[in-house]
Parts: C-alpha cells; structure tokens; sequence
C-alpha cells in the first residue's frame, strides 16, 4: 500500500503530463493558427498582387474597359476616358449606359455574350461615333456586375461608307452609277406596285458634246458634266434620283404620288438647265439635249423596259431634230418595233442585194450642163418598201454594219459613174455621202483607193460629202483625212450647210470643193421673208466663193429659186426642177437625149 507521500507524486506526475499535454496541443494548435494566418496573409497578398495584374493589365488595353454595377459605371479604364471624351470636365464614373447611348445594345449584347455588337455611341461632348463592343458578367467587390469592352472603328466604318458610296456612284459626277440607278428603280417599283404610285424615268442624251471634248479637251467636258449634274440635283426633289447612264447619258427618276402627274414645265426647266451655259478657262461651253420620258404604270413594269422605252423616246427626239423631249407612246412603240425588225434585216440586206444607188443630177445654173450625179442610197425593204437612209443608216451605225454599206456604195458608186464615161455620156463625177460613223469606222482611203481601182474611174471623178457638224466632231481626224484626199485627187463637198455646228476659221483650214446650201433654205424662199432668207442664201454662196469653193443648191423645186440663185451667182444645183433621183438606166437615157440649151430655154418660158 502506497504512502501518501507516494501518492502525491503520482497525482503530481498526472497533473504535470496533462498539463504537458495540454500545453503541446496548445502549442499545436497555436502553430495551426499561425500557419492558416501566414498563409491567409499569402493568399490575400496574392489576391492584391493578382487585381493589380489585373488593373494593369486594364489600364493598358488599347480597348475601351466599363463596369456597370447597379445601373451606374464604377469603374473606366483610361482608353474608356479617352473615347468617350472625359477631359471636358464630365465624369464617367456614375453616369449610366443610356447616358453614353448604349443601354440597348448592352442589353442585347448580354444576351449574347460570344456576340460583337457594332453600334453607335455618344461622347460626353454629345458627338456620335462608330462603336464595337462586347459585353460579359463578373463580380466586383463581391456583387454581380457587368464588363463592357469597346472599341472606337469609326475609321473603318468611314471607309466602309466610301467604298460603298464609289461602288454606288459616278466617280466624276457623284451622281449614281448604273447599277445603284436600275437597283432604285427597281424598289420604286416594288413600291409603287404595293402603294399604287406613280413615278416617271427620264433619259437625257447630250447633243454633239463629243465636240466640247475635241475643242476643247476632256477636262472641259468633264467640267461640263459636273456642272450639269449639280445644276440637276438643285433642281429635282430629294426624293428624285439622278443616275450618270453612261458617257454624256443621264437617267432621271422621278418619283410622286398615286394622284401625281408630269408637267412639261418640269422637263422644259430640265432642259434649260442643261442647256444653261458654263464659263471655263475663258470659253463659254454649251450643249443641247434631247430627253425621252416613261410613266409608270403605261409605259413598262420593269426596270430595264423602263429605261429602254425612255431611251427609244429620247432616240426620236434626236433624230427629230435634237434639243426636244418625246413621250414614249403607242406610235414610239410602233417605231421600236418596226426598228427592231430593220435591225434584223439589215444583216442580210447586203447579201441578198436588197441595196440600190439612185443618181440624182448635179447642173450647172449657167450652162445647164449635168456635170456630175449624187448617189443617194435606197434598200428595198422585202416588207417595208422603198427605204431612205434616215430610216436604216442611223440603226446600221449602232450594229457595226455602216462599214460593209459604206464600202458597198462607194465601190458601186464608182463603178457605175465608170460605166457612165465608158458609155460617152461626158466626164461625170459622182458624189458619195458619208456619214459620221463611216468616217469613224470605215478605212475611207484605202476603201477609196481600192474603189477606184477596181473601177478605173479617176480620183478626180469622185466627191465625198461631209455634213460640217461630223467634220467637226472629230476635226483632227477630219483634217488628216480630207488632206490625205486631197492630196490623192478626191474633192470633198460640205453638205446640209448652214444647219449644224461649224467654225469659220477651220473650215479655212479645210480642202473643201463644194459648199451645199441646205434645202431648208431654198425651199423657205418661197414662204418666209423676203429679204431674210435671199440675204442668208447670198452670204453662203459669198462665202463660199471666198473660200474658193462651188456653190451647189440642194432641193431646187421652182423656177422663181433658180432665177434668184442664178442672179446671186450660185454656181451648181440639183433638185426636182431638173430631175428626181433615178435608177442608172434612167440616167443613162436621160444623159444621151439631154440638151442643156432646151432646157433652159424651157426655164424661161415657164
């Protein structure tokens, strides 16, 4: 049995190795502590370190960085202050997404957040810009927020709306180009279709502006297109559309309601304003137009119709005259279609020898000898009859065909005024028109050279008529041309004198034989004032005389005209007081039983 002595020790012993226990759990668990506080401490000094990786990070970014916590941003990165214009004075910070006009679009963007939104935004100056944006959710200092990352692309968006305004418009003029026109009037019509609108297509054609080109170079004429244009677009309706069709080619698109209608006070001020003349580089440039006009729903229901009709209307103002406006109707389309039928036949015209050469004679007022014919072309149409050149030469210069034609009634024409001489009617010449397309396209003096000698007629037996307006159309290539004629032994007649676009000092410069005065003016000597019309005729063939040329007089029909023209010393004539236009056999027939004395004398008794 222990001692009390001995059991004090034992109860000591317990207390002292519980009391060491406890302090090494103490001490464990002291350690514990100090180990989650150290790495507590680690973790939160990571967590700092990581948001100022992060804020760095932000604050560099090229791209606009927003948060948006609870309806308002609470935070800006500096490309975000920059972008929106922070430094006039206003704070981002507390202002709301609608504030900068984005409220909608980072709705929709947050629906969906792989998407990239491009949108426009306001500055804080109130300016508007070219937006792109992305939107995702985050949690900032412990709430759900919103991050928004914006990009400026105003420069792209600008360039994007260059590229398509050229894709849309005339480089030159600014006005639309072809396909933006046909594709607005293509939506005009689907509109007018749903809403029972009218709406009008005007087709506007430069007259002889190829002559501005070639007197006064390209930049004039491009000045002239230009100012055209804008004098145009001050004129028409916001609505309205001016597209640029094709070189000197205008289309207009004229749009109104269900009750519209088009006055011609309209196309004649549209006229006018074309017409209206422009100063450049001290030269007073000017043209006339011809314009044809289609209505919707009469004349067509689909672009291209449109715009052909307008075309055809506006080809029979041309050739009406020029400097006039035409209306497709029914009788156009008659036109058209009659038109379309010539176009086809004319490719085997040649071929089946459909063509033929009248000879009208060409005599002397004095004498009243016959000194020459003039071949004047017709083509036996199989349905259509007895054709004159204005109703197939004009649609021939379209078709490339006016090359065969022209090389046909050269060749045939010198080889018949050949057969003439062959046949001792007296030394004849025969005179060939050539139109402005032939001139252009056709190789005239080797067809001329290959023409005379196939046939053997001389060079100086040959005359080729030129109106004055083609001859200045292209006055380079007419010089050269006419020189090198000239120099081979071929004259050249000015025909329809008087009635085209002409320059004195040029028509100096040119190897003219013959100056034709124009029918027009003989047949007015008849019927307007007196002394008007006998002082221009007097002029002409003044004028012609001190150029050193002949004066012919076209379309004499009476013996009061001879009589006058004799008297101001007009030199040649032709016309039904003589002879109509004949078949060569008839020319034949009339040359060996022709008396030039009788048939003056036959003049005067009348």
């Amino acid at each position: 049995m222990a001692t009390p002595e001995e059991l004090l020790q034992r109860r000591l012993a317990r207390e002292i190795s519980a009391r060491q226990q406890a302090e090494t759990l103490l001490e464990q668990k002291s350690l514990e502590l100090y180990i989650e506080a150290q790495e507590r401490q680690a973790a939160l000094q990571q967590l700092q370190e990581s948001e100022e990786r992060y804020r760095q990070i932000v604050e560099m970014s090229p791209d606009a960085i927003l948060v948006e916590l609870g309806g308002l941003l609470v935070f800006a990165n500096s490309a975000a202050r920059r972008m929106f214009a922070e430094d006039i004075g206003r704070q981002l910070l507390g202002l709301s997404l609608n504030d900068l006009g984005l409220q909608a679009d980072v709705a929709r963007a947050t629906e969906h957040p792989s998407e990239r939104i491009e949108t426009v935004a306001t500055r804080l100056d109130g300016s508007h810009f070219d937006i792109a944006l992305r939107c995702m959710p985050m949690v900032h200092h412990g709430q759900a927020a919103m991050q928004i990352a914006a990009r400026d692309i105003s420069d792209r968006k600008r360039l994007e709306r260059e590229l398509a305004h050229q894709a849309a418009h005339d480089g030159l003029t600014g006005a639309n180009n072809r396909t933006a026109l046909i594709n607005s009037l293509t939506e005009t019509l689907s509109l007018a279709r749903r809403h029972g609108l009218r709406f009008w297509v005007v087709f506007i054609d430069l007259d002889h502006f190829k002559q501005i080109n070639d007197r006064f170079g390209h930049r004039a004429g491009d000045r002239l297109l230009e100012t055209i244009t804008a004098r145009l677009k001050n004129l028409l309706r916001q609505d309205d559309i001016i597209g640029r069709y094709g070189g000197d080619e205008f289309v207009l698109l004229l749009r109104g309601g269900p009750d519209a209608r088009l006055g011609t006070p309209l196309l004649d001020r549209i006229m006018q304003v074309v017409c209206e003349p422009i100063e450049f580089e001290g030269h007073s440039l000017q043209v006339t137009c011809s314009l044809g006009v289609t209505s919707y729903p009469e004349d067509g229901d689909s672009a291209d119709l449109m715009i052909a009709r307008a075309d055809t209307a506006m080809y029979l103002a041309k050739t009406s005259g020029r400097n006039l406006y035409q209306l497709y109707n029914a009788d156009i389309h008659l036109q058209a279609t009659e038109r379309a039928l010539i176009q086809n036949d004319l490719v085997t015209a040649i071929e089946q020898q459909q063509f033929c050469l009248l000879y009208q004679p060409l005599v002397n007022l004095t004498s009243g000898e016959i000194i020459g014919v003039e071949a004047l072309l017709r083509w036996q149409h199989p349905t259509l009859g007895i054709l004159k050149p204005a109703r197939f030469m004009p649609i021939a210069q379209e078709s490339r065909l006016i090359d065969q034609i022209g090389q046909w009634v050269i060749h045939t024409a010198c080889r018949q005024c050949a057969e003439f001489r062959r046949l001792g009617l007296g030394d004849l010449k025969v005179s060939v028109n050539l139109s402005a397309k032939e001139l252009q396209v056709l190789p005239v003096i080797d067809t001329v050279q290959q023409a005379l000698k196939e046939s053997g007629l001389p060079p100086t037996a040959l005359e080729l008529e030129l109106t004055e307006s083609m001859i200045m159309e292209n006055l380079s290539q007419s010089v050269n041309t006419l020189h090198a004629l000239n120099t081979y032994g071929v004259s050249v007649a000015i025909d329809n004198f008087g009635t085209g676009y002409s320059s004195l000092p040029q028509l100096h410069r040119l190897p003219i034989a013959t100056l034709k005065i124009d029918r027009q003016f003989i047949s007015a000597m008849d019927t307007t004032d007196p002394e008007q019309i006998p002082t221009t005729i007097r002029a002409m063939i003044q004028l012609a005389h001190g150029f050193g040329m002949q004066a012919l007089a076209e379309g004499v029909e009476t013996t009061e005209q001879y009589s006058t023209l004799h008297d101001y010393g007009c030199d040649l004539m032709q016309g039904w007081l003589h002879s109509p236009a004949m078949p060569a056999d008839e020319i034949i027939s009339l040359l060996r039983d022709y008396d030039p004395q009788a048939w003056l004398n036959g003049l005067k008794s009348t």
